[in-house]
């Protein structure tokens, strides 16, 4: 396939998701859009964003106490100490996916091996 290298792979276009996401203390319902650069939480009236590279570490728990409204949630940790619970509106599928967007720390390679063993 001829200038495939070249053009847009869906690895680097926008991935929106809909999310519940917790921080300080506050829950909202809104997106998750994930880039290339960053990723960027979204409600009505708020908007927490971060570079890829200010996460220190990302894991999938499902112990009551870090559920968001009863489900699974993705606790991500920044620099600085701060920390985000996600939880996926989309199903299991759409929170593996969350999940290896952001330990992947958006570089190519990882996204696509992550993504590749999600389900094993």
């Amino acid at each position: 396939m001829a200038g495939a290298e070249h053009g847009p792979t869906l690895l680097f276009m926008r991935k929106t998701f809909p999310v519940l996401w917790s921080f300080h203390g506050n829950t909202h319902t809104g997106k998750l859009e994930a880039t290339k650069e960053r990723i960027e939480l979204t409600s009505r009236g708020y908007t927490l964003a971060f570079a890829h590279d200010s996460i220190v570490h990302s894991v999938v728990e499902r112990s009551p106490e870090t559920r968001i409204r009863g489900l699974t949630s993705i606790t991500v940790r920044l620099v600085g100490e701060e920390v985000v619970r996600i939880a996926s509106l989309g199903g299991a599928g759409s929170l593996h996916e969350i999940s290896a967007l952001l330990a992947a720390g958006g570089t190519r390679e990882q996204i696509g091996h992550r993504l590749a063993g999600a389900g094993t």
